[in-house]
């Protein structure tokens, strides 16, 4: 049996069938700075020190706890599966290869849907926040309907098409996210520190009071 030049590839049967390797498919266009503020963006914020400060010194040893049994596992388990599994899907690949076609939809599915819930509720908190910037004239604002809808779909778009645009572009959208909430840390940290300077902690560390104590604001603090 003859074959033709059209039947085979000199490159091989993968590349007669438009199948290449997913990793030369992917560009990379997030580095590890970009990655590193996306999470700052995703996971930190002020907020956190006003719960910090209402449960105590013992957020301290939370704060350790959670990075050693979820922070590091979880960079771990993401490092291991995106090498392993380099095809573009995140979630959705890692659950499909590892358990087979429903589970990947399951995960797929699942993490579709707590975004449609959880970005509105973002955009909306956002809008909302922003009108503090005006201090006590802002107070009504934050709950002005028109406000807050023209002002989600706003960032809705901006967002949107930032990222149609290309993810070289996109992320710095999540760039400006992290060193917005970032920045407010370091102003808080410092501050601290220079009151600390002058006149003490007003907080007295101790090994015993850095221990959580269980209560019901200690596990919705650690939830």
């Amino acid at each position: 049996m003859s074959a033709t030049s059209s039947d085979i590839s000199p490159a091989g049967p993968a590349a007669s069938s438009g199948i290449s390797d997913p990793i030369k498919q992917l560009r990379k266009e997030m580095g590890f700075w970009d990655v590193l503020l996306f999470n700052i963006a995703t996971v930190l914020g002020p907020r956190w020190i006003a719960a910090a400060a209402h449960n105590g010194s013992s957020s301290i040893s939370l704060w350790v706890l959670a990075a050693v049994f979820f922070f590091l596992p979880m960079a771990l388990v993401i490092n291991e599966l995106s090498s392993r599994f380099p095809e573009e899907g995140g979630l959705y690949v890692w659950s499909k290869e590892a358990f087979g076609d429903f589970h990947g939809f399951v995960a797929g599915w699942n993490y579709w849907i707590y975004t449609v819930f959880y970005f509105p509720g973002l955009l909306l908190a956002s809008v909302s926040m922003s009108a503090y910037v005006l201090g006590g004239k802002g107070v009504d604002l934050a709950q002005n309907r028109a406000y807050l809808e023209v002002g989600s779909y706003l960032m809705l778009a901006v967002a949107v098409g930032l990222n149609i645009i290309g993810l070289n572009i996109g992320k710095w959208l999540q760039n400006a996210g992290g060193v917005a909430t970032y920045l407010p840390l370091l102003i808080l940290t410092s501050v601290a520190g220079v009151m600390c300077m002058r006149g003490g902690s007003v907080t007295h560390f101790t090994w015993a009071n850095m221990m959580p104590t269980w209560n019901w604001d200690t596990v919705n603090f650690w939830s």
